[in-house]
């Protein structure tokens, strides 16, 4: 393989089993076809990555070397027969949530959707709002990491071992609880537990009348965050304290029907960009039923910034981003302190207004609402990127992984920004990570292609790129990158009809011009490609935020056109 091995990759993967199971999917093998030219079985070949067993070194010299194609890695040949002379051990260097300077982790937390034991299927959701509730009170407090509703309640429905969800969400702490409802009677149960030992330290319970839902719920979450502090308090830096819970919602005190439906919401914009629609229309719902609802207005903002940028794409961005203002501004008009609203307004300020200053104050009062708050520090790391702050990208793209380190985009997100800062074997590592947490997307079969196609492996970057179209339904993102590695690989013919589907598309939805210049420009059509560039510019495609660091652009750039594109955006140095 021609691009060496960045020495940060191999520092950083510190066991037998880490290293081999990067080199073998860097040398593109299943564990099958490892198992084939080591002579091992595939259940071998698992337990070594799993770091279970080690071979001998003469069998790493014999068999894994060539198998692995390591001829010109020295640095990795070394580094594989160390580890392999070491007993078997598992991974000691500091994890996420830990402060650099002093080496001690904040105090961090994650909060289980509480069990529904009542008879009534309809409960679930009223359950998982009351823990997000919580998941929202616990953001509050700085010096401490909660971690985000996403991940946490991928462990829904599921009993696993409290260790091994501390362990995949790297918290200090578990909150779970059950709620069971008999007609008007609530009785809700928590329990605090160490995710270290499994053991529990507190817990509580609290009968109430439905008509005292919402005094219980402060109530709830003033217990919590007492005992939190006090449990907390014996660490250093212990967190500051919480302030005042926020009010339950208007819609929440009028109907957890309502509050259902949002829910729903938020889980289908998780799913994005397929998820949208479902998503709005949930969001629509709730807003319909209850006009007053902050956070349903602060959803579908959130649909109609991505609907218009480069995540969907689908509709244009005049029409998305004018929704999405009057979305988030209906939502600051209910509640000022909406986080996910000041978010949006930031995240629509970079990508639409190209308005950088103020963007990055949108996305400092943001923080100052909610430290903890995943999706800001996702949007924050995309402002950073563009404007060429590739090192504090990385630092709020780590920040937002820690707090969601299980979902979808958050973790695909960090293939994007190694990408954008060309560092494309890291970008390559993420995505297989991405995928084994999500076999069913097309988001790393995408960044693949990108990553493949700039380190020159066109046959992998193809079949990536096709994968992506097929498993997205024809994202013009997906297609458009085909289109363009057709055209800068030779392949003229395959791009020209590619960018005939896309322009006879356009006739009747939505393709974003910048979709038609990424295919121009790789069929080597550089007018063409700056014609649609510019017409990129005057619908605000969410693209053009990215026009100084993405690196298909790079043979437009020495034309004066894309300069002076540079100059209207404001991106020149």
């Amino acid at each position: 393989m021609s691009t060496p091995i960045p020495a940060d990759i191999l520092d950083g993967l510190t066991t037998f089993g880490e290293l081999l199971r990067y080199l073998r999917r860097r040398a593109g093998l299943t564990q099958a076809e490892l198992s084939i030219g080591v002579g091992y079985s595939e259940a071998q070949i698992s337990r070594l990555e799993q770091n279970l067993r080690l071979p001998n070194l003469a069998t790493v010299q014999a068999r894994f070397l060539p198998a692995l194609k390591l001829k010109k890695e020295a640095a990795a040949i070394d580094k594989l027969q160390a580890l392999a002379r070491q007993r078997p051990q598992v991974r000691t260097s500091p994890g996420p949530g830990t402060t650099p300077a002093t080496g001690v982790r904040m105090p961090s937390i994650a909060v289980l959707p509480f069990a529904n034991i009542s008879s009534d299927p309809e409960n679930d959701y009223f359950c998982e709002g009351l823990a997000e509730e919580l998941i929202n009170a616990l953001s509050r407090i700085k010096g401490c990491m909660v971690v985000a509703r996403g991940s946490a309640f991928s462990f829904r429905g599921d009993e696993p071992d409290i260790r091994e969800i501390g362990r995949r969400l790297n918290v200090d702490t578990v909150l779970r609880g059950a709620v069971q409802r008999e007609g008007e009677r609530v009785r809700v149960t928590v329990h605090l537990i160490d995710a270290a030992n499994g053991f529990q330290f507190w817990s509580e319970r609290f009968d109430r009348t439905i008509a005292d839902l919402f005094a219980l719920q402060d109530e709830l979450i003033a217990g919590i965050v007492g005992q939190l502090r006090v449990q907390w308090l014996e660490r250093e830096p212990a967190p500051a304290p919480a302030p005042a819970p926020a009010p339950a919602s208007p819609a929440s005190r009028e109907s957890l029907g309502v509050y259902n439906t949002y829910l729903k919401g938020r889980f289908y914009w998780a799913q994005r960009p397929q998820g949208i629609d479902k998503a709005i229309e949930h969001f629509k719902q709730a807003v319909a039923a209850d006009p007053g609802y902050a956070r349903a207005h602060a959803g579908l903002a959130d649909c109609y910034v991505t609907l218009g940028s480069w995540e969907n794409g689908t509709l244009p961005p005049i029409e998305a981003m004018r929704q999405a203002k009057q979305s988030a501004e209906r939502a600051l008009l209910l509640d000022t302190q909406m986080v996910e609203a000041h978010t949006s307004l930031a995240y629509r300020t970079c990508h639409y207004e190209w308005d950088w200053q103020a963007a990055d104050q949108q996305f400092q009062r943001a923080f100052e609402l909610n430290p903890n708050y995943a999706v800001c520090y996702h949007w924050y790391s995309h402002y950073l990127t563009a404007v060429g702050r590739t090192d504090e990208s990385l630092a709020a793209s780590l920040r937002c992984l820690e707090l969601d380190p299980l979902d979808l985009v958050i973790n695909i997100h960090m293939a994007w920004h190694h990408y954008f800062a060309r560092q494309y074997e890291q970008s390559i590592e993420q995505c297989w990570r991405t995928s084994e947490l999500h076999p069913n997307s097309f988001w790393p079969a995408y960044f693949f292609g990108l990553a493949y196609a700039q380190q020159g492996q066109i046959g992998r970057a193809v079949e990536e790129f096709q994968t992506a179209v097929q498993m997205s339904k024809g994202v013009t993102f997906a297609a458009a990158a085909l289109g363009h590695l057709y055209g800068v690989s030779g392949s003229a013919d395959k791009a020209a009809t590619v960018l005939k589907e896309l322009t006879e598309r356009a006739r009747t939805a939505y393709v974003p011009a910048y979709d038609l210049c990424l295919v121009s420009s790789g069929l080597g059509r550089t007018e063409q490609a700056l014609d649609f560039l510019e017409q990129a510019h005057a619908e605000r495609s969410g693209w053009i935020a990215y026009l100084r660091v993405d690196p298909r652009l790079d043979p437009l750039r020495q034309e004066p056109r894309f300069v002076e594109l540079l100059r209207r955006v404001r991106l020149t140095a």
